[in-house]
């Protein structure tokens, strides 16, 4: 319609009650304005989507990677914009630029091409520390900047939030400083309440959450059982629904290719693709033997390492699990590095800060690989490899020298490695004894595995922080995707110790089996393999401190 000749001081032939009407009906069900007015196409679970939001205070749509989340998010906001005047959205997300992402990709790149939702909008900035979106009626959208702790976002008021991938954002932060913000009646109301001398029905502030699943051990799974407790109980503010990827293939957003393609991805395990393709909620099997609230306290170490930092003085062990099948029911090859940290009494902080899988390497290749790594790691102690079937052979590639090129162009030649109880090897011009061999007996399993979860227990074993979404981007730089990729490793890792069960067979033996068949172990016995020769390390350290103490009983003989 062309308003361009409209005097908006002309009155007289406006129709108040009809104005009341429309706007009454449209703000009850959004989805029609959506549709009907600004002539935006949904599918069906969309425009449920937007009917949940707009008629309920407290509002939890869990669903699948790529489903339009945040273009759903964006179209409500733009229709509430447009429909409550004076009206302050927020958007939040743990990454700023997340939150950002909404306004600049999705409303400016996306929706400000539909002439309908152009017209009412009168700017868009999209800086970092100021990302907003302005209507002709005076009615903002804007990014919320959170931070490391949403300290920095206490001053702002808003009449709705949105917080976008909620499962990354600390309850702290959603409870103390993001849910009071919404308290602040919209000025326009005020001001009406003000002229008629009486007090109006209360708009309620109101909070969204939109997110892919997450553990069953975060608190945003706690936050999702009460929405669905109080919905589930009667009340009219909460609302809770989960949109798994099936609901996309159905509507053609996505494909049963890219699902599958998805699935099948190395770093990916069956339960990561639970919550983030399924829309499930995971969570520890009773019998895990590592379940996800014992690794889970662990996933403090912020950042990975590719190689070691310059000037590094702490010793590094690197742990490899051998395999040569590409085949995907086939075990893959796994390569640990384990940071180690001596305490005052001989015993160590261990750190892993770079796991990786492989899939169809040969041997030579998966020896080239090595010995890159143990370029990029120069304090490595000691290189454990698996010797079991395929492994046997592996340790003999190291027998002879390596070259390889230095940054200038320069060739070097690396000295042999041979494993440490080789006496025939050690006779080697050059050689260094660097490698320990590694075959796997049931004893040695029983200690690998009740040594790791000991070192769980007693907080000495750390790993990489969770995976968060698709962000590659720290505050003021940026995490590469060979970096994101080791978080990602260390998710699988922690997926594959909530796998493992001990029992004990008729011969009352203990052994360790995984509980899915499916999903394998090989990162857990990679890092295991580590641990066991640490623990040797540890083990000679107490005897010696042991040795070293003062016999104060001298005295006394």
């Amino acid at each position: 319609m062309d308003n361009s000749n409209l005097n908006i001081n002309d009155t007289s032939d406006i129709k108040v009650e009809k104005w009341v009407e429309f706007i009454s009906y449209y703000r009850y069900y959004i989805d029609e304005f959506a549709v009907d007015v600004l002539g935006i196409t949904l599918s069906p679970f969309q425009r449920l989507t937007l009917r949940a939001m707009g008629r309920h205070t407290e509002i939890m749509i869990v669903a699948c990677r790529g489903l339009t989340k945040s273009f759903i998010s964006a179209v409500f906001f733009i229709c509430v914009g447009i429909l409550y005047s004076n009206i302050k959205l927020g958007i939040a997300s743990g990454k700023g630029q997340q939150a950002r992402n909404v306004i600049i990709q999705k409303i400016k790149g996306e929706l400000m091409n539909n002439p309908n939702v152009a017209r009412e909008i009168k700017d868009i900035r999209t800086g970092k520390d100021d990302c907003v979106v302005i209507f002709h009626n005076n009615s903002e959208i804007r990014a919320i900047v959170l931070g490391h702790d949403g300290e920095s976002a206490r001053s702002w008021r808003f009449n709705m939030i949105l917080v976008d991938e909620a499962r990354i954002v600390t309850d702290r932060v959603i409870s103390e400083i993001l849910s009071p913000m919404t308290q602040t009646k919209r000025s326009t109301l005020l001001t009406l309440q003000g002229k008629l001398k009486r007090l109006l029905p209360i708009e309620s502030g109101k909070m969204i959450y939109i997110s892919s699943a997450y553990l069953k051990t975060s608190s945003f799974y706690q936050r999702f059982m009460k929405h669905y407790t109080e919905m589930k109980n009667g009340s009219k503010d909460y609302f809770v629904a989960a949109f798994p990827y099936q609901i996309g293939i159905d509507e053609g957003i996505l494909s049963e290719e890219g699902i599958e393609k998805e699935r099948n991805k190395i770093s990916m395990t069956e339960e990561m693709f639970e919550y983030e393709y399924g829309a499930i909620f995971v969570g520890s099997s009773g019998d895990s033997y590592y379940p996800y609230e014992l690794t889970e306290q662990s996933r403090i170490v912020n950042k990975g390492e590719l190689g070691q930092p310059h000037k590094s003085t702490v010793s590094y062990v690197i742990s490899h699990d051998v395999a040569i099948s590409g085949n995907k029911q086939n075990d893959n090859a796994a390569t640990t590095v384990i940071k180690l940290k001596e305490k005052s009494n001989g015993t160590y902080i261990k750190e892993v800060v770079y796991i990786k899988a492989h899939k169809g390497m040969d041997l030579p290749e998966q020896h080239d690989f090595l010995r890159n790594l143990l370029l990029k790691f120069p304090n490595t102690i000691k290189l454990i490899i698996d010797v079991r079937g395929n492994g046997q052979s592996l340790p003999r590639f190291f027998a002879e020298p390596w070259e390889y090129k230095d940054d200038s162009g320069k060739i070097i030649e690396c000295p042999p490695l041979v494993p440490d109880d080789d006496e025939k090897a050690m006779k080697i011009k050059g050689a260094i004894p660097l490698i320990r061999r590694v075959n796997a007996t049931q004893a040695s399993n029983n200690l690998m595995y009740t040594y790791m979860k000991a070192c769980f227990e007693d907080k000495s074993l750390r790993l990489l922080r969770r995976a968060i979404a698709d962000e590659f981007e720290e505050e003021d730089e940026k995490m590469t995707l060979e970096e994101f990729s080791l978080i990602l490793n260390t998710d699988a890792l922690v997926s594959e110790l909530s796998n493992i069960k001990q029992e004990t067979t008729e011969n009352n033996n203990i052994q360790y089996i995984r509980i899915t068949k499916q999903t394998k172990r090989d990162r857990v016995t990679s890092l295991g393999y580590g641990l066991q020769y640490i623990y040797e390390l540890e083990d000679e350290n107490l005897k010696s401190n042991k040795e070293d103490q003062y016999d104060f009983g001298f005295f006394f003989n």
